[in-house]
């Protein structure tokens, strides 16, 4: 038996043995881990390189942990510590991690001021490779390490100017800004404009409203997204990729359209819109652009741009549409011809900023998408411009054939100006009243480019020879050469002219010249068309045959009217045309609705909806569309219809459909004009 004392005795001695095993053990891990430190051998190995290099000797570079502070950024970089070759151009050659920068990025970045963290990610505290690289799944670090080409979406925090027009379609030309490594990141900005992700994404304040904003998409962490649905790499970049070609299978109920591009332009995409960023860092850092953007002091969008940025993902990149049995509620196309040609700049700018409530067109006012009005104005003269020219600019010195002129008046003109042009639905062409003031440019400028907001479409389709042989056609009723030379007006008093416009010729011509039993005379497409001697003949001569008589010649009262009065009339009508509209302007409406209204149930219920609801066809009771839509384009897109779409031309009829006479058409604008119940302001 082993007395107490001896018993204490010994185990004194055990425990005093095992602490010292494990002080030792300790001390010899203490020892290792200390010694075997990835980036001590990672120094070691940069040692023996540069030993190696030497020819006279080298001296020895300090080693340890080196630290970048960063108090901008809210960081400490210990990246150097590991990169000890990283301004090194000799070491250009060598593996990683002792290879120097490539290019020259830290010319304009150096570390000591920009560390490194801030444009490639990673752990800017940790000090091995798996940790630095925060890429795999259990670290849990918000911002991994970025690689080639990704890595160039961090030029977006600072670079990023997305309005600016230093960047086009070629951005290897241009020297304005800083490009050398931001080849992709530039292409997918161009990507991002083509595309339209602003007409449902608002970024700085600009955009549309259906899908979150992207000013700060870059800023996420991949934490912040769900990559149930995602197959391969559980990264943002192939969320973003996977996203685009699917946006409903990644995110259920999503309304995004699906992106058609290929790999390559999928990529560049991602790294745009992971460049989209926002970080919390001073100013100092940014480009004057993006500063100025950050600010909400944008470069402006011209039309063009305007229309690629926010209209051409539903309407596609030419306006072409989609059908109703490609997409639910249809999606008009705006860049059809036979819509240009009927459609004014009224129309088109009004649909624009007001919207269609009920329908996937929604407002882009200023308040909502941020677009000044000058920017829509834009919008809208770019899209208008495409069904435009200049008249008569490739026919002089062309003489036209009258016998063919007289087959493209039957094919094109007739249905609406009557047999012979002696008038119908429009009015009559030939009648000396008209013929002998207008000249051939008079004529030639109305069938090219039409009349906005009246019946009459332009007509730019036609080709040089067939343009010349219709002129010669028409000009074949004058009775006698056309009025020509040049009419000296006194200058014009607006206000007398006002108030002669509105006693004397409102009450045919309409109060704010659209039009009544009167032609739309304060028209700017007129008025472009006629210069002062054509308009003070037809006021001071009238027009024979029709209800407008001569103001100088038929009348001998106080209405009487001398040169001074039809110059202030004149005045009166350019300056009015010129003015802001308070709204769209009917127009005249002569047809009866309870005829029209039988055939529309016969010939558009079927598409349009019985009550103009839109079934297979746009909702005509729309009452944005009717407060953008005069009289005379209801009734020019009933008759031409609308090529390349289910909408014929009823004016003509097909193998499928009728043709409605000029009494039928109008009698069903009146029964479409019957489903307005509120005037919308302009």
């Amino acid at each position: 038996m082993i007395d107490e004392q001896r018993y204490t005795y010994r185990a004194q001695w055990l425990v005093l043995i095992g602490a010292g095993v494990l002080l030792l053990l300790l001390f010899g891990a203490w020892i290792n881990e200390g010694r075997n430190k990835e980036w001590r051998k990672i120094q070691k190995a940069y040692a023996e390189i540069l030993e190696e290099r030497a020819e006279n000797g080298y001296d020895a570079f300090e080693r340890g942990i080196f630290q970048v502070d960063l108090p901008d950024f809210k960081r400490s970089d210990r990246c150097i510590s590991c990169h000890h070759g990283l301004e090194d151009p000799a070491m250009q050659q060598m593996p990683q991690p002792h290879t120097s920068h490539p290019g020259d990025f830290l010319g304009d970045h150096p570390v000591q001021q920009y560390g490194c963290t801030i444009c490639h990610g990673g752990q800017p505290g940790a000090l091995s490779r798996e940790e630095a690289f925060g890429q795999l799944s259990e670290t849990h670090w918000s911002y991994p390490l970025l690689e080639q080409p990704y890595i160039q979406a961090s030029c977006g925090k600072c670079h990023l100017a997305i309005f600016s027009e230093q960047i086009k379609d070629h951005p290897e030309d241009d020297q304005s800004g800083p490009m050398g490594g931001m080849e992709v990141f530039l292409k997918g900005k161009i990507i991002f404009s083509a595309e339209g992700c602003l007409g449902c994404h608002q970024a700085r304040g600009v955009g549309g409203i259906i899908g979150p904003d992207l000013t700060e998409q870059g800023e996420k962490t991949r934490h912040e997204y769900s990559f149930q649905n995602i197959q391969g790499e559980q990264t943002i970049s192939n969320w973003l990729k996977e996203h685009f070609r699917d946006p409903e299978m990644v995110s259920p109920g999503s309304q995004m359209l699906r992106v058609n591009l290929d790999e390559g332009e999928m990529e560049a995409l991602a790294i745009f819109v992971m460049g989209l960023a926002k970080p919390d860092i001073p100013f100092e850092y940014f480009s004057m652009a993006t500063l100025n953007e950050f600010k909400g002091n944008r470069e402006a969008i011209d039309g063009e741009s305007g229309f690629a940025y926010l209209c051409s993902a539903c309407h596609g990149k030419h306006g072409e549409g989609k059908g109703y049995n490609d997409f639910k509620t249809g999606i008009p196309a705006i860049g059809n011809p036979d819509f240009l040609r009927v459609a004014s700049s009224d129309y088109i700018r009004f649909t624009i900023e007001k919207g269609r409530s009920l329908r996937q067109m929604g407002s882009w006012s200023q308040g909502i998408s941020g677009l000044i009005p000058s920017e829509l104005d834009g919008i809208a003269h770019h899209l208008k411009q495409q069904g435009k020219v200049s008249p008569g600019s490739n026919l002089s010195g062309k003489s036209g054939d009258r016998s063919k002129g007289g087959e493209l008046f039957e094919l094109y003109c007739k249905a609406c100006h009557g047999n012979e042009g002696k008038g119908d639905v429009a009015v009559a062409l030939n009648q000396e009243g008209l013929l002998n003031k207008a000249g051939d440019r008079f004529i030639l400028a109305t069938i090219l480019n039409g009349r906005e907001n009246t019946g009459m479409p332009g007509w730019s389709l036609l080709e040089d020879e067939q343009l010349a042989d219709l002129l010669a056609h028409i000009s074949s009723w004058r009775t006698g050469r056309a009025s020509t030379g040049f009419v000296e007006l006194p200058e014009a008093d607006l206000e007398q002219g006002a108030l002669r416009y509105h006693f004397l010729c409102s009450r045919c011509h309409g109060e704010f010249g659209e039009g009544e039993t009167g032609p739309a005379i304060i028209n700017r497409d007129f008025l472009d068309a006629a210069d002062n001697k054509l308009l003070y003949e037809t006021i001071a001569l009238g027009r024979t045959h029709t209800a407008m008589f001569g103001w100088s010649t038929d009348l001998y009262n106080q209405e009487r009217l001398e040169a001074q009065d039809i110059s202030n009339i004149i005045g009166h009508m350019r300056s009015s045309a010129q003015k802001d509209l308070s709204y769209v302007y009917q127009g005249s409406n002569p047809g009866q609705r309870i005829e029209g209204a039988v055939i529309f149930e016969k010939y558009c219920a079927e598409c349009h909806g019985l009550s103009g609801e839109g079934v297979k066809a746009p909702a005509l009771s729309n009452q944005e569309f009717l407060s953008a839509a005069s009289n005379g384009y209801l009734l020019a897109t009933i008759s031409i219809g609308r090529s390349g779409t289910a909408m014929p031309s009823w004016a003509y009829g097909d193998m499928e459909h009728s043709q409605l006479s000029g009494r039928d058409r109008l009698d069903l604008v009146a029964h479409i004009r019957s489903f307005q119940r509120i005037h919308i302001k302009y």
